[in-house]
């Protein structure tokens, strides 16, 4: 799950140094300067290295001035920073004397932008600013990551590269492989014993969506007078990268719903909440719904097609999307 929260987190050209060769990931910021030009950003990040945590970063501006579309581009060092509070502090600093190059317009005037922000890793709000050497204020930046889909950045990749560039081809193959990984299924096990003594595993489906969340489906199995008993409900999962660098994962119901695949027992919906350390080690976690609580074990599977033959049927839709 760690492995999940870092690809929701995260996620090749020139000799010219600071320029992303590779796309280890993307931003996309609005910011509108004191004339009211608003300008739209795509930063191209390749991988930070160990030492100082710097990373190459492409930058290319798009805005529109008295009726004429301008394209520009310039090349910055980004650097990562863990910060005391827990936030993540991103800079993107022009390199020195770096020239703007004209990608697309005329007659233009442009100074390399400086851009900072935080990022929250509880909430996920981002804030920060824009500058360059003739700013004497800060400018509030947009950080639009968190309002587009994986299909959305693919369009915008039209908007700031032409189909004959190198990184044109790098970034279509960056967000394809992101559309395969969401996707891919992400399987946890989990077990508890219930206030009535009977033993209840919980197969956990979850499906990887934007804005750090996903859907799962849950399917709880137990057995009461001797008959198994299996049920199904829908809920909205969360991941949340911790100061100690601990995962705590969130699972709660959408609604109170609860479809009998086996068995006519009523049921309440339940929610999880469990903690993995670094390794992807269970830590601790809890299971609870209206009416209780109880500790969880994590369940470790060697075999998901095997194993969710205990919840599913070779026939079920699920199970032949999935496990087939």
């Amino acid at each position: 799950m760690k492995k999940l929260f870092l690809l929701i987190l995260l996620y090749s050209f020139s000799i010219l140094s600071s320029q992303a060769k590779n796309v280890h990931y993307t931003d996309f910021i609005d910011f509108t300067d004191n004339s009211g030009v608003k300008y739209n950003v795509m930063m191209v990040t390749d991988e930070h290295n160990d030492n100082d945590r710097r990373a190459d970063a492409t930058i290319r501006v798009l805005y529109t001035t008295e009726g004429n579309e301008h394209l520009i581009e310039f090349y910055s060092d980004c650097y990562a920073e863990k910060l005391k509070n827990g936030n993540t502090k991103i800079s993107f600093i022009p390199v020195k004397n770096s020239k703007v190059q004209i990608i697309k317009g005329k007659d233009v005037s442009y100074s390399p932008d400086t851009f900072v922000y935080e990022v929250d890793p509880k909430t996920s709000k981002i804030t920060g600013t824009q500058s360059d050497q003739n700013s004497t204020n800060l400018t509030p930046i947009i950080h639009r990551n968190a309002s587009l889909q994986t299909q959305d950045r693919i369009d915008e990749i039209d908007r700031f590269y032409f189909r004959t560039e190198p990184m044109y081809s790098l970034l279509k193959d960056f967000y394809n492989k992101k559309l395969e990984v969401a996707e891919k299924p992400y399987y946890d096990v989990v077990g508890w014993f219930g206030s009535d003594g009977i033993a209840y595993q919980a197969f956990i489906i979850s499906y990887l969506k934007e804005k750090g969340n996903l859907d799962s489906v849950v399917r709880v199995r137990y057995e009461k007078n001797g008959q198994i008993n299996i049920v199904q409900f829908d809920t909205l999962s969360e991941v949340i990268l911790q100061k100690d660098d601990t995962v705590s994962i969130s699972i709660k119901p959408k609604n109170k719903t609860v479809k009998n695949i086996k068995g006519n027992s009523s049921y309440d919906p339940d929610s999880f909440s469990y903690t993995l350390d670094v390794n992807d080690e269970f830590i601790s976690g809890k299971q609870y719904d209206d009416n209780s609580s109880a500790d969880l074990s994590y369940i470790k599977v060697t075999n998901n097609k095997e194993f969710a033959l205990k919840f599913y049927s070779e026939n079920d839709e699920i199970y032949q999307k999935y496990f087939k």
